[in-house]
């Protein structure tokens, strides 16, 4: 209220409208000095007596003050007034939990006697609680979303990088398909202007023989015709005679055109078939994305090396967080092949897995945990799945790895992958019972420092529309194991049964 008495005016101990400032400094209502000089007939301040002989100004700062005070007093009594209950006119400070509605203190006496009442305050506090307790996924959601933000930043920066690395990597292959290209044109060119040089000579070789040869004839006639007249008689039928001879004519043969089928047949399969040795084809593509720090995968993305230090350039988002490089496409059904080159490393390992997609691999690296592979550590090797170890008479430096499906003695389909030398094509390793019907990746682990593990180019097929052409197993294939079980149990069978009779 001490507000409120500040902005009164003195006469009418109102709020001010439309207050005006007296040369005394003091403020009143307009209509009420107006009103107060007209009765009391002297322009005197009602409060301290001084005349006013000027005329009042509009006070215009205290006027604003005052309407935005009244605006304020009308906006707070229509919300108290909206707070007060609609039945008792009091005050609303409870809460009733029974039946979730806010109420005065004679409700709660009243209609409200016997439920759960708790202080209004109590009840905004706590349901404030639980409103923050349930925005808390959220927040962490975009908390979520903002780091994702940040690591999408990072995956398009990344991005970048690789798209101008492999540009420069695309630009540098059709470099060297356009030099092959080029040669390749230069040489059929020099092929097709040095048949057509040959044939020239040997036309032009052809037709001065045969004007070296009439001319010589004619020279001698006309040697001998300045024989003496005997002699010339004597000798005139030969004479004659090898003036009527004339040379046969020169046959037309299809040897002297240019064979223009040799130089044009089959022309792009050809440069195709040439352009194989320079454009190989390897079975197995590693997968940068799947690079431990510590590996550099070579420019074409066929060779891993085991480097001392961190490479400089890490995945932004690594698909495999183990020290392996995955291959970057899976196997189905069918049988794969592959070749990986060992150098001299005497530490390595190699086999298939299930694709992780950026979840770390569980140790150890065994089949429970979806790996299948073979590990050399110096003379001796292992399986993936066992701590048994092996020899063979010569370590290879060519390992060939072949996947392919199998079947168990039910007829169940499954994959067996197996490792042979493939310098003397010789077996020496197996594993069976791999699962079947989810694609498997190969993997190399290059273990020797500064070693590479190479995949090794194979002759290109060419395939129906691009597709291997699947044949499916007959019932031999199937039911093998299973056959062979029955065929041994008929044979025990017929001992067995032989025996009783003969005993």
């Amino acid at each position: 209220m001490a507000l409120e008495d500040e902005l009164s005016c003195p006469v009418c101990t109102d709020v001010f409208r439309d207050p005006v400032l007296l040369s005394c400094g003091h403020s009143f209502c307009r209509q009420c000095i107006n009103d107060h000089w007209t009765s009391s007939s002297s322009r005197n301040c009602p409060v301290c007596r001084q005349l006013s002989p000027q005329e009042p100004v509009s006070n215009l700062c205290l006027r604003n003050t005052c309407e935005t005070y009244l605006r304020e007093q009308s906006t707070r009594k229509e919300r108290d007034e909206e707070h007060e209950c609609q039945i008792h006119g009091e005050k609303i400070e409870l809460f009733c939990q029974t039946d979730e509605e806010v109420i005065c203190a004679v409700c709660k006496k009243q209609e409200h006697a016997r439920h759960k009442i708790q202080p209004l305050q109590q009840t905004v506090q706590q349901r404030k609680e639980k409103l923050k307790a349930a925005l808390r996924p959220a927040e962490k959601t975009l908390w979520s979303l903002q780091n994702t933000a940040a690591q999408d930043a990072k995956i398009w920066n990344y991005n970048q990088s690789q798209v101008q690395q492999t540009e420069r990597r695309i630009k540098e292959e059709f470099k060297k398909l356009h030099h092959f290209l080029k040669k390749e044109e230069e040489s059929r060119i020099a092929a097709l202007n040095e048949e057509e040089k040959q044939k020239r000579v040997k036309m032009e070789k052809r037709t001065e023989g045969r004007i070296r040869s009439l001319s010589d004839r004619l020279r001698e006639l006309e040697e001998r015709m300045k024989d003496d007249d005997i002699t010339f008689l004597q000798n005139y039928n030969s004479i004659m005679n090898r003036a009527k001879y004339t040379l046969p004519d020169q046959e037309q043969s299809s040897e002297a055109l240019i064979d223009v089928s040799k130089h044009l047949g089959n022309l792009k399969y050809q440069v195709w078939d040439n352009m194989k040795d320079i454009c190989p084809y390897y079975p197995v593509i590693l997968n940068p994305h799947t690079t431990p720090p510590d590996f550099s995968v070579s420019d074409d993305l066929t060779s891993v090396t085991s480097c001392l230090h961190r490479q400089d350039k890490s995945n932004a988002f690594p698909l495999n967080r183990s020290c392996m490089v995955l291959g970057s496409v899976g196997y189905g059904i069918g049988t794969h092949t592959w070749q990986i080159e060992m150098g001299n490393s005497r530490r390595w390992s190699l086999g298939v897995c299930f694709r992780s997609d950026g979840k770390p691999v569980t140790q150890p690296l065994s089949p429970e945990n979806g790996f299948w592979g073979l590990r050399r550590d110096g003379c001796m090797y292992s399986f993936l799945s066992t701590l048994t170890r092996f020899t063979i008479k010569t370590n290879p430096e060519v390992v060939q790895v072949r996947l392919e499906d199998d079947y168990d003695v039910l007829g169940r389909w499954q994959r067996k992958v197996s490792f042979s030398d493939a310098r003397s094509d010789s077996h020496f390793a197996k594993i069976t019972g791999v699962p079947a019907g989810k694609e498997l990746f190969p993997f190399v682990i290059p273990e020797d420092q500064s070693v590479p593990l190479r995949v090794l180019p194979v002759p290109a097929k060419i395939t129906l529309a691009g597709k291997q052409v699947e044949r499916n197993p007959s019932f031999q294939e199937r039911y093998k194991g299973f056959i062979e079980i029955c065929f041994w149990v008929f044979i025990a069978l017929l001992v067995i049964l032989s025996f009783r009779h003969n005993t």
